[in-house]
């Protein structure tokens, strides 16, 4: 049976697979992050420490900063996936380099 060079769905994804557990993880950690944002509003607002057009404008940018640090995790994990899936290293045998050469030199001696 010849050995296959093919990187399958599975060894892809186990290739990956921290990748995503840090990619799951800075997704639950910004989120968690923007629940105590807003709770933290939503807390000065019952206190009317400040007025609703400032809450407005803070949740407004934490929004967008929450947005763009999920964009940027997002946007590291494909890049990742990509360098993974294009650097693909053959199987030991299938070609036949200088390094493999010297191998078998050092076996057979």
């Amino acid at each position: 049976m010849t050995p296959s060079t093919s990187l399958t769905l599975t060894g892809f994804l186990q290739g990956l697979q921290s990748n995503m557990m840090g990619l799951i993880g800075s997704l639950i950690a910004v989120l968690i992050i923007l629940f105590i944002v807003r709770w933290f509003i939503s807390k000065l607002l019952g206190e009317q420490s400040i007025e609703q057009d400032d809450a407005k404008s803070i949740r407004s940018w934490t929004n967008g900063i929450a947005g763009v640090v999920a964009l940027v995790v997002i946007a590291g994990f494909c890049i990742s996936a990509a360098n993974y899936a294009t650097n693909v290293i053959p199987r030991t045998g299938l070609d036949r380099s200088s390094v493999n050469q010297d191998m078998n030199a050092n076996i057979k001696r």
